[in-house]
């Protein structure tokens, strides 16, 4: 099974670090021409080529002329990797309303509302692919993830309705969720410490890699997958199954 993605146009929000450069990394490899978001003003890499937009999610005028204005510059996309996440750890009882806010707007209506602009193009070409990137958290929880936990349970249910609502124009939204990943958010979230714990607790012993969770994505995007839509697809080394 060799793929390739040749002259497909990938879009991956929040990949100028973590899961989202493995997977934009894995996407050029493999021939797409690859085009990622980030907040910053300029992004340069040596690792690979692609192209770079800013993209900052606030107002609702505002997102939605910069998401038209990627869209139309590259006349479109083959695949959507909704990648972009934030979190803020805090009990319930000290959740900011600032952050619970942000969190939403980044990991839930971001999403939504991208997917909402690119699917048109899709539409129009009878085909494509959405991967919304999710969590373990959106399943099961742990203390202080209240907004987050909301976010990702979200997020595997608007799955669902989209790919029903995409289902006729030959349109695959999936949902990948993956479990502790070694990344620089993870670290932070975490720390040295917890992250050694959380490794112990884990079936294979071991945080994953943002390598581990890219060949799953590109399967689901590639000519191989023609059937599986709707999905949550779950990759935590067998740490849900304890």
């Amino acid at each position: 099974m060799l793929l390739d993605f040749k002259n497909k146009k990938v879009l991956i929000t929040g990949a100028t670090r973590g899961i989202g450069f493995e997977i934009a990394k894995a996407f050029e490899e493999l021939n797409a021409t690859v085009i990622i978001t980030g907040t910053k003003d300029n992004f340069i890499t040596k690792e690979f080529n692609c192209h770079y937009e800013k993209l900052f999610i606030n107002n609702e005028n505002n997102c939605k002329n910069q998401i038209n204005s990627i869209i139309n510059k590259y006349n479109g996309f083959d695949i959507c990797i909704n990648n972009v996440g934030i979190n803020r750890i805090n009990p319930i009882e000290k959740t900011d309303y600032e952050d619970l806010e942000n969190i939403i707007l980044t990991n839930l209506t971001a999403p939504i509302y991208i997917t909402s602009l690119v699917s048109k193009k899709m539409i129009e070409n009878k085909k494509g692919s959405i991967i919304n990137i999710g969590s373990i958290f959106g399943t099961v929880s742990k203390m202080g993830r209240s907004p987050y936990t909301a976010t990702k349970s979200g997020i595997i249910g608007v799955t669902k309705t989209m790919s029903i609502d995409l289902a006729d124009h030959n349109i695959l939204v999936n949902c990948v969720s993956p479990g502790f990943v070694d990344t620089e958010l993870t670290r932070k979230v975490l720390g040295e410490e917890q992250m050694k714990i959380m490794a112990k607790r884990i079936p294979l012993k071991r945080l994953a890699s943002a390598k581990d969770i890219a060949p799953l994505i590109l399967f689901l995007c590639s000519e191989f997958n023609t059937y599986i839509t709707g999905q949550n697809i779950i990759i935590d080394g067998g740490f849900t199954l304890e």
